[in-house]
């Protein structure tokens, strides 16, 4: 309701004074681009001016600036410094290639403030502009077309032309050929590409250069300032962002942080921003917590996973311990109610025919399964950093022994079976399955090169995938963090990332007014 309001009354005094900036509408999204900083002084000099000459009432004028008085506390304004912690502790500035839940989170998190892809996605998996502005294909989806914004540039000053902007993707995909015309950006490929828009809004494509240092150059809201690697990254705002003036001046984020140090930290106002595990979220939001704590939807996937190695060579083992996990008491106890008991690799609210896949323990059925079969003793591994793996991996096999399968939690020697987190990184269900099974160690899914019913080869596609029970799907959980009440105007987004389409964190600004170097207090921005 403050930000209705404060649009309101922003449009109002721009009309009438005349003097309040208004933002440049982006194209093809329907919102405002935040605005350029206003100059000191001249939007209440203006205010004060058509006060005089329109409200000759004393009464009336001591009213509207006791309305005036009430709400500045509460409208958006330039200036600050956003504190963050993260748990992950980086080397270099780039995502790798198979990183952890958290890791992954992390940098891509940090690159999308440095950086833009070509489009993005919502929840609901609908592209939406963000370097490009619209986009074609052709029939076969071999061969797409992308209209660029124009008058773009990279943080050190040079252009994001289509020329450079086709150098950076066709090094990320040596396979594609792409190429810059006198007026468009054109990928194509000798396999159809239908997911290629949800490929593009992927954080691997983000459109960075590299100075010589090793730093990303990009065209987002902030640009690296300082770099400790590992410890501490500085970011400052973009003054030419083609998006707008990010409201905050710089965003500090602090790396290695565990939950929990991150956790005291936000108690203590410390830190502005931090990660919270999805069960502590959960539970915080039944109990109540003075700070703003928020899920994603289930972005992630909690699997046991067959070695190749694996004693565990016989489908049947394989099912019968799939049948005799009781997935509800884990989630209601250990977790705390967070996720979704899973027996697929997808979540329900990606495809809609999650139920399909039964979560239900059979521990009946999984002792006639495992009649005649071979029961060697199995060793379950689990990741140390994870701080529930321990506790749930000693369930699954507490679990197991009571259909009499031997599972042994164990981090040293070979392992049988390891309890894994990976991520879904996109709404699109084709592209978060393909990324699933690579994560996994899954042969790629098969899609037919024509696309007839897009749901039942999807459907075809994870059942493929979920064959031979090389995987066992176990949880989808969101990922959960926390802020204090400094940020305003701002909460993450629902695929859980902090720069997706509709929740930039460059939108977002601190409650409190704070001095700049020189000692001046920061001006109000004008109508957004």
């Amino acid at each position: 309701m403050r930000r209705i309001a404060y649009r309101f009354l922003a449009a109002i005094s721009a009309a009438r004074v005349g003097t309040a900036r208004v933002g440049t509408a982006r194209v093809g999204t329907g919102a405002l681009a935040r605005p350029s900083r206003a100059k000191p002084g001249s939007y209440l000099r203006s205010r004060q001016l058509w006060l005089r000459q329109s409200l000759p009432c004393a009464a009336l004028m001591t009213v509207m600036i006791a309305l005036t008085n009430a709400t500045a506390e509460t409208r958006p304004h330039y200036g600050g410094t956003l504190r963050v912690m993260m748990q992950s502790a980086p080397n270099a500035l780039d995502l790798p290639t198979n990183a952890t839940p958290a890791d992954y989170w992390d940098i891509a998190r940090t690159l999308s403030l440095i950086g833009d892809t070509l489009v993005k996605l919502d929840a609901q998996s609908r592209p939406q502009p963000a370097l490009a502005l619209a986009w074609q294909s052709d029939g076969s989806a071999r061969r797409w077309q992308f209209t660029l914004r124009q008058g773009v540039k990279f943080h050190d000053g040079s252009a994001a032309s289509l020329v450079a902007i086709a150098q950076i993707l066709g090094a990320l995909h040596p396979g594609w050929n792409v190429r810059a015309s006198a007026d468009s950006l054109s990928i194509e490929s000798e396999t159809a590409m239908p997911s290629l828009l949800a490929e593009l809004a992927l954080p691997r494509n983000l459109l960075l250069k590299r100075n010589p240092s090793g730093f990303p150059i990009g065209t987002g809201p902030f640009l690296v300032a300082e770099w400790q690697p590992g410890k501490l990254l500085k970011l400052a705002a973009y003054e030419e962002s083609w998006a707008g003036r990010p409201f905050v001046d710089a965003v500090e984020i602090e790396f290695g942080k565990s939950l929990r140090d991150q956790a005291i930290a936000l108690e203590l106002d410390k830190t502005d921003l931090i990660e919270a595990a999805p069960q502590v979220a959960s539970g915080s939001r039944r109990h109540g917590t003075s700070s703003s704590l928020s899920l994603s939807l289930p972005v992630e996937l909690m699997a046991l996973v067959f070695s190749a190695n694996s004693k565990a060579r016989d489908p049947r083992l394989r099912e019968a311990l799939a049948l005799a996990i009781d997935r509800k008491p884990i989630q209601s106890v250990l977790l705390k109610g967070a996720g979704e008991p899973a027996a697929g690799i997808l979540p329900n609210w990606m495809t809609g025919y999650g139920a399909v896949f039964s979560a239900q323990p059979n521990p009946q059925r999984a002792q006639t399964v495992l009649a005649g079969s071979p029961q060697p003793a199995l060793k379950l591994s689990y990741d140390p950093r994870d701080p529930q793996a321990q506790v749930i991996a000693e369930r699954i096999a507490l679990n197991a022994r009571e259909v009499g399968i031997t599972v042994q939690v164990s981090l040293s020697g070979a392992e049988d079976i390891r309890l894994m987190r990976v991520v879904l990184p996109s709404p699109d269900p084709a592209t978060a399955l393909t990324e699933a099974a690579r994560q996994l160690g899954l042969p790629q899914p098969g899609f037919p090169a024509t696309r007839g019913n897009a749901l039942d080869d999807l459907y075809q596609a994870e059942r493929g995938s979920l064959h031979g029970f090389a995987v066992i799907p176990l949880f989808h959980l969101p990922v959960a963090n926390a802020a204090n009440a400094r940020v305003r105007d701002w909460q993450p987004g629902r695929l859980g990332e902090w720069n997706e389409a509709g929740f930039s964190l460059a939108d977002l600004w601190l409650a409190d007014r704070l001095a700049d170097s020189r000692g001046g207090s920061r001006p109000e921005a004008g109508s957004r």
